[in-house]
């Protein structure tokens, strides 16, 4: 099977269902149909912005998934912009356009325009092409578009895939014709940029011939610390005078059906305990649903805080863009996500000297599954073990503490896959 059979079969089969299975699903769940709907006038808006580009620079492209590929690259664009590019970057989702919407977040200084990625059809990849004229595109972890990088290799512009992750089951090297698949999308890389050695080791099982294939680290590391540098810690007296802070940060569902009866246990048996919840979808009958839980103790919403919430025992964040700042205050934190996709980042709070606990579902995370090896993380996998968790974490606040120092050690030990991926992003480009 070669690269002319997949890109046929792409476009001919594979594409169509994929856009029926997306249109059939934007009936019933609002993001995807909003996502669908923000795509609108995006060839005016990307117009627009191109026509100011200076033509004197050359442009890299980079593309991300959502917003946590997009604090992922934000180093790395700003030293390309440093180095004397000039940068797009496109997104997939619509939690990205909620994040850099969010007037919260800094923006990056001298980048010409973020914009959602049209759909992959072989017609809005050329004109994109044609309309954006790349000196290098740039994809971001694991969201590789098909037609996109094709024309792009069609074109000679020159590709590179960093932060590479392929997780231990995917579909990409654990069979047959994934393998062939990505084969070839992979051979029309000029760069390939891993996490890990085991992730270079799965990439070169579909393409054991390639050859620019390096491991370069988790630049998330590098954006999670300059981040931190200048993040807004929101005023909470309550949290300042709590001797210990739990947050449940972006959390679903399945997540706060494991985790919410043993919190609240806690809430009832150390009245020093200030419980921060932060849904992964903030959606008003998300929120609905968490207050009833919640109904015998005094709960306020972040956007109508007081000035001095001092009665409060349970913090519900529910808007966007905040929950960063927040770790600040915490002792413990469990990060949502592992009980359905994968976890989702714990680099964040890690980097807040906060003890970290997940899900099962965590092997997209290369920090969760070093982090857990280490034992400065912790995997559970249903409520008893959850409940334990918590609970020995109360009793052993000192050793709580020092678990989340190490955490921080580790996070910051792990600095430095920028400086290694920039100058190879800046070489041929004109």
């Amino acid at each position: 099977m070669n690269s002319r059979f997949w890109y046929i079969s792409y476009n001919l089969f594979i594409l169509p269902i994929f856009f029926g299975i997306v249109k059939f699903l934007a009936l019933f769940k609002p993001d995807i149909r909003e996502g669908i709907e923000k795509r609108y006038n995006l060839w005016e808006r990307l117009e627009e912005k191109v026509s100011k580009r200076n033509w004197q620079k050359p442009l890299i492209w980079f593309h991300v998934a959502s917003a946590g590929e997009f604090l992922q690259a934000k180093p790395v664009v700003e030293r390309c912009i440093l180095r004397g590019a000039e940068c797009l970057l496109t997104y997939s989702s619509i939690n990205a356009f909620r994040w850099i919407e969010n007037e919260k977040q800094q923006k990056i200084n001298g980048l010409l325009t973020t914009e959602f990625i049209p759909f992959d059809s072989i017609w809005n990849a050329r004109r994109l092409i044609g309309l954006i004229q790349p000196s290098r595109l740039v994809w971001i972890s694991y969201d590789l578009w098909p037609n996109l990088i094709w024309e792009a290799y069609f074109k000679n512009i020159p590709q590179s895939l960093i932060s590479a992750i392929v997780h231990k089951n995917s579909l990409r090297t654990n069979s047959f014709l994934g393998r062939s698949f990505y084969k070839s999308i992979y051979s029309c890389l000029e760069h390939i940029l891993t996490v890990s050695e085991a992730d270079s080791m799965r990439i070169l099982s579909a393409i054991p011939e390639f050859k620019k294939i390096k491991v370069m680290g988790e630049i998330r590391c590098d954006s999670v610390i300059e981040r931190r540098k200048n993040l807004e810690i929101p005023k909470l007296n309550q949290a300042k005078k709590a001797e210990f802070v739990f947050i449940a940060a972006s959390t679903w569902p399945k997540d706060e059906k494991c985790i919410f009866p043993s919190l609240k246990e806690a809430l009832k048996k150390f009245p020093e305990m200030f419980l921060i919840i932060a849904p992964h979808e903030p959606t008003e009958k998300h929120l609905n649903n968490t207050e009833i839980f919640f109904d015998e103790f005094k709960i306020q919403r972040f956007s109508s805080m007081p000035p001095d919430p001092s009665r409060n025992r349970i913090l519900l964040i529910d808007s966007v863009g905040v929950l960063a700042g927040l770790y600040f205050y915490a002792n413990m934190v469990y990060v949502g996500g592992a009980f359905t996709t994968g976890v989702h980042n714990i680099l964040e709070p890690a980097s807040m000297k906060a003890k970290i606990a997940f899900g099962p579902k965590y092997s997209n995370s290369i920090a969760a599954i070093e982090m857990v090896n280490q034992k400065i993380a912790f995997s559970i996998e249903n409520s008893e073990k959850f409940n334990k968790l918590l609970f020995d974490s109360l009793a052993k606040r000192e050793l709580c503490i020092d678990l989340g120092k190490k955490a921080c050690i580790f996070v910051e030990n792990q600095v430095g896959a920028t400086d290694l991926c920039v100058p190879l992003l800046m070489e041929n480009i004109s």
